[in-house]
């Protein structure tokens, strides 16, 4: 491991703190810039506080501190504030993922006993109805909505309201307490309400700050209703002052970062391979594409990235949104490492993280000095990981302060004071963190051998035709014990697009025939289906794998 010393940054033990602290080191400085239908929005550090501080005692004046308010809308810088002013007011901000269908949305609502409920023009009807059917819900504050019933109306409720002010002002809270309850992505199970208290998510963030380094423009190409998309995409960059661009529709995020044209971009993996083809089409129309290809090879085989490619590279992206782009933060799922590695020869680092939403949600990430990308990074420093029986356990500060009104299952998920993170994983004499799989994704054979579908999977996604694929038992005898390793194959839309289904079957039976003869027998994949349609997914863009 290299001796590098830790970057300096700021730990704040609450929400008050940080909004209080921010504006004063950076308080005109650019903390927020916002795009809604092609218009521009941006917003200083001491906006930020104001207006989260104004949204917090509006809540006063309603009797809404300290309880649990919902948040049901798509990004904007309204989402962010009633945030960061529902968690000033000591109360609890339940983030809502928009994506999942209508009834789900009204359970999680009722799940976590909100109080109010803030959303977007979009979702009011939806909302309405929940409101209109629990009699807890007090108000329905609806963003964009010029009426008595809007953000900003409600905001003015509390102007000159002394009593509220006053209110506000007494909030006392502890840093241990429950900030935020989100609710997990889930690709094998039901989500779960997660509590996360205040220093949970402001330490996790400023943890990943002594790691990482970027430049002073962060583009945040997630939702905030994920704790990859708050914590990592927005609250960590505005610790150390930066200015975060927040796409507001991801069907515009490629004009929204043309017009932020940022240094950093957090995104997943699915936007990374967006990212990867945009610059090949740059790189194409800059007529540049086989000198690149030529010069790329060269630098792979004298292991020097971005050192002869530094010119041609500039040049194909002047003037696009890639032109100052030189780090991606990568999580959520796994790394392509075909685009991961072309971008570093182009000049962009994609550093690769680990975390889930009960560590608030980082774990581990790479630093822009010491890097693998094969790897999920170095551990962050208020944490400890260790591996019992292949597992990957984790303890420290900033753990989740369980599920919400379900201390059994909250029992169940720790060994003592050590968190199950359900993922199977090593660590190196460099102290780097590798996932090898998901221990319920593990195919256990019937004579007791088992398998990793993640391992079976990495395999198959070596062919260029594989878009995606899942590996999975299926059953082939009359005992549940009795199964034969199968994979179900999306095939790529571009390069199959003159295939039959039978050419398409031919070609990934080849190489699977090939793959079979350098692996044990119990590993060896017997069964082949081929997709017409991609995988079901959440939100995070993970694989429903129930759906299989």
């Amino acid at each position: 491991m290299k001796n590098i010393p830790a970057k300096e940054t700021k730990y704040y033990d609450h929400f008050r703190a940080f909004l209080e602290g921010a504006a004063a080191n950076f308080s005109e400085r650019p903390a927020v810039t916002t795009y809604s239908r092609g218009k521009e929005s941006t917003h200083s550090f001491k906006e930020l506080k104001d207006d989260a501080f104004a949204f917090g005692k509006a809540l006063c004046a309603h009797n809404l501190q300290g309880k649990h308010i919902a948040i049901v809308g798509e990004n904007s810088y309204e989402w962010l504030t009633a945030y960061m002013g529902i968690a000033a007011a000591g109360g609890v901000c339940v983030c809502i993922d928009i994506e999942h269908a209508d009834e789900t949305i009204a359970e999680m609502i009722k799940e976590a006993d909100a109080e109010a409920i803030v959303t977007s023009k979009s979702l009011e009807n939806l909302c309405k109805a929940v409101k209109d059917q629990d009699e807890r819900i007090q108000s329905l504050i609806v963003i964009g909505s010029a009426g008595e019933d809007g953000f900003n109306a409600f905001v003015r409720s509390a102007a000159g309201d002394e009593a509220a002010s006053k209110a506000f002002e007494g909030v006392e809270i502890n840093p241990k307490q429950t900030a935020s309850i989100v609710f997990t992505s889930g690709t094998t199970s039901m989500a779960k309400p997660v509590m996360l208290s205040h220093r949970s998510t402001l330490w996790n963030a400023a943890d990943s700050l002594t790691i990482l380094s970027s430049g002073e423009r962060v583009f945040n190409a997630l939702p905030l209703y994920h704790t990859y998309g708050l914590t990592c995409a927005v609250v960590c960059p505005l610790i150390r002052g930066l200015h975060v661009g927040l796409t507001c529709d991801l069907k515009r995020m490629l004009q929204e970062l043309s017009a932020f044209v940022p240094h950093t971009i957090v995104a997943v993996p699915l936007i990374i391979e967006q990212l990867h083809k945009l610059a090949w089409s740059l790189i194409i129309k800059a007529e540049k594409k086989e000198k690149v290809v030529r010069l790329m090879k060269l630098e792979t085989v004298l292991r020097r990235p971005h050192t002869l490619l530094k010119k041609e590279v500039a040049e194909a992206f002047r003037g696009s949104c890639l032109e100052n782009l030189s780090v991606i933060l990568s999580g959520g799922a796994h790394l392509p490492l075909t685009e991961a590695r072309h971008l570093l020869h182009m000049g962009i680092t994609v550093l690769q993280g680990y975390g889930i939403t009960e560590c608030a949600p980082s774990i581990s990430c790479n630093r822009n000095e010491d890097f693998d990308l094969s790897s999920v990074g170095l551990i962050l420093p208020h944490y400890e990981v260790k591996i019992k029986d292949g597992e990957i356990l984790v303890r420290g500060e900033p753990l989740m302060n369980g599920y919400y009104k379900n201390p059994a299952l909250t029992e169940e998920s720790f060994d003592g004071d050590w968190f199950k993170t359900g993922d199977l994983g090593i660590v190196d004499k460099r102290g780097h963190l590798f996932i090898t799989g998901r221990k319920k994704n593990l195919i256990v054979m019937k004579n007791g051998k088992k398998v990793s579908a993640e391992e079976m999977e990495e395999e198959i996604r070596k062919m260029p035709l594989v878009k995606d694929v899942v590996a999975y038992g299926a059953k082939s005898g009359a005992s549940a014990d009795d199964v034969k390793i199968a994979i179900s194959v999306y095939p790529d839309p571009k390069l199959s697009e003159q295939m039959t289904s039978y050419e398409i079957l031919e070609q990934v039976q080849g190489f699977v025939d090939q793959l079979n003869q350098r692996l044990p027998t119990y590993k060896q994949i017997q069964m082949v289906n081929i997709r017409e349609t991609d995988f079901d997914r959440t939100s995070a863009h993970k694989i429903k794998r129930q759906s299989i």
